[in-house]
């Protein structure tokens, strides 16, 4: 459901509670000449003429604290105003005042609207006051409304003194309230500063800690990489004798040793350089070589590599590309890894059935080629939950497949990266038990 907003619901609050010294200023003024004439001079009339419109503008603070929306507040105070003005107006002539004097009273009135409501309504009383002048002006001639004192009854030098009180009274409140409001958002911007010098220290401090890990990201891939290329060194001599010693004679439970220790010599040498294919891609950006080449060629290159893979799983690969040859400019020695790690990763996780590599070329929108390529396995598949952390450095589809086929998980992530350097996009679509496709495109130039 749509909340309401502040400025809806407790509308004029704020100007109210600004102002309200002339509330009250208002209401004293009016009680206390009620007062004056309803007691001293005996005239009832002119005391509740005075008295009862007054309470109307008194009951206008606390109406302001309640839910009651802007707009309809604008409206009461308006009526309120206008039914105090014209008691206000009776009392001046049942005072007998004379025309000239009476028209001062309802100078005040635009200027107190104005302050309290706003400006725009400020404006409008101009009106209303002038109607109020031409009222008591009009009723002197033509004596619609009789007063009911002389007009030497009144105490005019105490009314004109009560009248300069009141306007000084006003011109104070007014400036008073303006220079709380100053204070206030003098306040209010100190603390916005103090806040804001806050947040620069607090923005300094992480990325102080940014920089110390990134530094310690860079300082652990640094390792990874000295200590990958150090252990494939005696590695290499590892891999090295264990051929030598199946070309010697051996007996048949030392042939399936060495077939033991031939499989976990090369898992380890393609760990070995994964790790340091991406601690090389993490430590320093790699420039791409810009070269022509033939993108159909280097994948059926890559796929010539694997083939023999392939074939001693009993898994077929089965290939889709072009029969014309294209000649692009960029780097085939990245497009090649690529291939052949989405294409390991195919062989890896598929038992039986057959492997699809396609590539074809594309155009986007603006006309600019692609080249698009796609390796489909017929393997375990992965779950919509680990093809969200795919493409992340050292994570695999799940435990259960790397201790089952084994990996660094560090194959995807290292083509994440080439395809990014090579301003392309790669992804994913798989089920559970029904295959993988693996797909990337990247933006060619064709050689002229």
């Amino acid at each position: 459901m749509a909340t309401q907003r502040p400025t809806e619901t407790h509308g004029g609050w704020e100007q109210y509670r600004r102002f309200s010294e002339l509330i009250f200023l208002s209401v004293s003024g009016h009680l206390v000449f009620a007062l004056f004439y309803g007691l001293y001079m005996g005239k009832a009339a002119i005391g509740l003429g005075l008295t009862l419109p007054s309470l109307l503008i008194l009951s206008l603070f606390p109406l302001s604290k309640t839910r009651i929306r802007r707009q309809a507040l604008r409206v009461v105070s308006h009526i309120f105003l206008l039914v105090d003005f014209v008691g206000l107006n009776l009392s001046l002539v049942w005072m007998g005042m004379p025309a000239h004097s009476s028209a001062w009273w309802c100078a005040l009135w635009p200027m107190f609207v104005a302050h309290l409501i706003g400006v725009v309504d400020g404006l409008v009383w101009l009106l209303v006051g002038v109607a109020g002048v031409m009222f008591i002006w009009a009723n002197e001639q033509y004596h619609w409304v009789a007063p009911l004192l002389r007009p030497e009854d009144n105490p005019i030098e105490l009314m004109q003194i009560v009248f300069v009180a009141v306007v000084l009274s006003f011109g104070v409140i007014v400036r008073s309230a303006f220079d709380r409001y100053n204070r206030m958002i003098v306040q209010t911007q100190r603390t916005i500063d103090e806040q804001n010098r806050a947040l620069a220290q607090r923005n300094q401090t992480l990325e102080d800690m940014l920089q110390a890990v990134q530094q310690a990201n860079l300082e652990r891939t640094r390792m990874f990489a000295s200590i990958s290329h150090e252990v494939r060194t005696p590695l290499n001599g590892l891999v090295g004798f264990v051929q030598l010693l199946n070309q010697t004679k051996l007996t048949p439970q030392q042939i399936s040793y060495m077939e033991q220790v031939s499989k976990c010599s090369d898992t380890l040498l393609q760990i070995i350089n994964e790790v340091l294919d991406f601690s090389r891609l993490e430590s320093a950006p790699t420039q791409l070589s810009q070269q022509p080449y033939d993108p159909v060629k280097v994948a059926h290159e890559a796929v010539d590599m694997m083939e023999s893979v392939a074939k001693h799983k009993g898994v077929g690969i089965v290939r889709e590309f072009p029969t014309l040859p294209l000649t692009v400019v960029g780097d085939p020695l990245r497009l090649k890894q690529v291939i052949l790690n989405l294409l390991g990763n195919a062989l890896k996780f598929t038992n039986q059935g057959s492997v699809r590599v396609r590539c074809s070329t594309e155009y986007t929108a603006a006309g600019d080629p692609l080249l698009h390529v796609e390796v489909q396995d017929t393997g375990i598949g992965i779950s919509v939950e680990a093809q969200e952390h795919l493409f992340q450095p050292f994570s695999a589809a799940s435990e259960h497949t790397m201790r089952e086929y084994g990996g660094s998980g560090l194959g995807l992530a290292i083509c994440k990266r080439l395809v990014d350097m090579m301003e392309g996009h790669i992804g994913v679509s798989s089920r559970p038990g029904n295959g993988s496709l693996f797909w990337f495109e990247v933006p060619i130039r064709l050689a002229a």
